[in-house]
């Protein structure tokens, strides 16, 4: 109840904060309420004409919550909504924790009830995300299918620099990570997720000792470490840590070893989040319209500011979240044999 409370909170605090400055005017999309809202939009000048998606791109990047099978659906249902605004091109959907195409074609292929069944299972397995689910239900719609088979007919006789998508959707589906870098990511947070509790028992007690009498500073660095060792940083946060770093309180070897993993785990995510604003900015080329990247919310943050120092206008949509209810599954995940 109390997280329910604090989400809807810094939800309202994020939309109020959009909603009272829009130098750069509104987006040229909407999203009903129910599925999500619209946090930030940037481009490169202010005021004048609104960014029209024949002449320009867009990147549309969308904050996810991993494991949550309420925001996968409705990130979803954003999907669908977009991909008919760039009606005959189709939506290109980058995401991480992926590298290449992503394929949906065998999931796609099963008649409609089996499909939506196995869809509902995998999605609280945490072993099918809100685009993957979004590519499918679109191909598997004749109509849409007939649209992307009639694409491909055509690029036999017509050469393009777009390569042909692998799977019948108009919601084609690439992965922008960097692949050693993420697996560096995810074997850092198996390991800190293994013995974060241990470090987290010797510093809580040891932190309330500490803070008695402790500056603004050591203060904060106490808390920021709290937050390193709970995966729960943000950019500004992450920088703030590191500028602190030498405030560290000293403790036993398992606490040592996990504050080590912990920072291991935030520097491979600041590289992986460079590496993911490269490998878009590649894939979407110069294309007009809206190109989405679903990203969790610390690489929404960094690669936010990538597109600011390129030139290139973005939007970020917060997905509607009602149940937190990823934490089991996620971990579930984690724990599992690479």
């Amino acid at each position: 109840m109390g997280k329910s409370l604090l989400l809807a909170i810094w939800i309202c605090v994020c939309s109020a904060a959009f909603a009272a400055e829009q130098p750069y005017g509104r987006p040229p999309f909407a999203i009903p309420p129910r599925q999500g809202t619209i946090t930030d939009y940037w481009r490169p000048v202010k005021g004048g004409q609104p960014l029209n998606l024949q002449r320009e791109p867009l990147v549309v990047m969308i904050q996810d919550l991993h494991a949550n099978v309420g925001v996968q659906k409705n990130i979803a249902a954003i999907l669908y909504r977009l991909n008919r605004l760039n009606k005959e091109r189709g939506l290109l959907v980058c995401v991480e924790g992926a590298s290449g195409e992503g394929d949906v074609s065998l999931l796609r292929s099963l008649p409609r009830l089996i499909r939506r069944g196995f869809e509902e299972m995998l999605l609280r397995r945490a072993y099918l995300t809100g685009a993957e689910l979004a590519a499918t239900e679109t191909a598997a719609d004749a109509l849409q299918q007939g649209g992307v088979l009639w694409g491909r007919f055509k690029s036999y006789f017509v050469k393009s620099q777009t390569p042909a998508p692998v799977s019948l959707s108009t919601i084609h589906l690439w992965g922008v990570d960097d692949p050693d870098l993420y697996r560096k990511n995810w074997r850092a947070a198996k390991q800190v997720d293994k013995y974060g509790p241990q470090a987290l028992n010797y510093l809580r007690p040891t932190k309330g000792i500490l803070k008695e009498g402790a500056g603004k500073s050591m203060q904060k660095q106490l808390d920021l470490v709290t937050k390193l060792l709970m995966l729960r940083l943000q950019p500004d946060e992450y920088r703030a840590y590191l500028q602190g770093r030498a405030l560290n309180p000293q403790g036993p070897p398992v606490y040592q070893q996990t504050v080590k993993l912990a920072e291991e785990y935030y520097l491979a995510a600041d590289q992986r989040s460079h590496a993911m604003a490269d490998n878009l900015k590649k894939r979407m080329g110069a294309d007009a319209g809206i190109t989405v990247l679903i990203s969790g919310g610390f690489h929404t943050g960094e690669i936010g500011e990538i597109l600011k120092k390129r030139n290139i206008p973005f939007a970020v949509i917060t997905p509607d979240v009602k149940v937190l209810d990823q934490d089991q599954a996620y971990k579930a995940r984690l724990r599992e044999e690479e």
